[in-house]
């Protein structure tokens, strides 16, 4: 599946009168996921001469976040729990006829993966199951999107990300540890720099938006 075409899937989610900067911090922080993630198999082949299905992987994280539009309504105001967009995405790249091993990605992205009991704790409006990473290529999705934030954007320090999961649920943090110990930690600094203004820029017009 080529960028160009899953760029255009993008620009027909993207909705509302700011569809053009929506568009952007999702596409943007698609790509970014994606050099992470690619960075990780990479890596994992280096090491360890493990190798992932790295066209799987790019498609996968540039497809996982289809979800987040409908999450939001024309204004930008959030009209339902965020938590869903990864299911709402799954659907939606079903309904799209997109593969199902593609769409995982959007599936099982979520954290560290979506499991029984935080369904019935948040009370998230999707049925009931596991929706976690399978393989080592969702894992490394997964593992990569936390990273990188879209709320406000920016790339986190694994420590912080790590709070933020222990805080949702204990059992997250273990999960995440264990992808780092997995995975190693990203090198970060190149991609820092080169969205350096970019994030000035966005956060500003996100902050005017609020």
């Amino acid at each position: 599946m080529r960028q160009s075409d899953i760029y255009k899937l993008h620009q027909k989610y993207s909705h509302g009168k700011y569809k053009d900067k929506v568009l952007q911090i999702v596409w943007t922080h698609s790509l970014i996921v994606k050099n992470i993630s690619l960075q990780i198999a990479e890596n994992l082949e280096k090491e360890f001469g493990i190798k992932v299905d790295k066209n799987l992987i790019e498609a996968g994280a540039l497809l996982h976040d289809i979800g987040f539009y409908d999450c939001f309504d024309d204004d930008y105001k959030k009209i339902c729990q965020y938590v869903r967009h990864g299911k709402m995405g799954y659907d939606i790249l079903i309904k799209e006829k997109i593969s199902r091993k593609k769409a995982r990605f959007a599936l099982t992205h979520v954290g560290v993966g979506i499991n029984k009991e935080q369904i019935e704790k948040e009370k998230i409006d999707f049925p009931k199951g596991n929706y976690v990473p399978i393989s080592l290529e969702e894992e490394i999705v997964a593992y990569a999107d936390n990273f990188h934030s879209k709320g406000h954007p920016g790339f986190n320090l694994f420590e912080e990300s790590l709070e933020e999961l222990n805080n949702i649920n204990p059992d997250y943090g273990v999960i995440f540890k264990r992808f780092k110990e997995k995975f190693g930690l990203p090198d970060l600094k190149e991609m820092q720099n080169k969205y350096k203004k970019w994030h000035e820029e966005i956060n500003e017009w996100v902050d005017s938006v609020k």
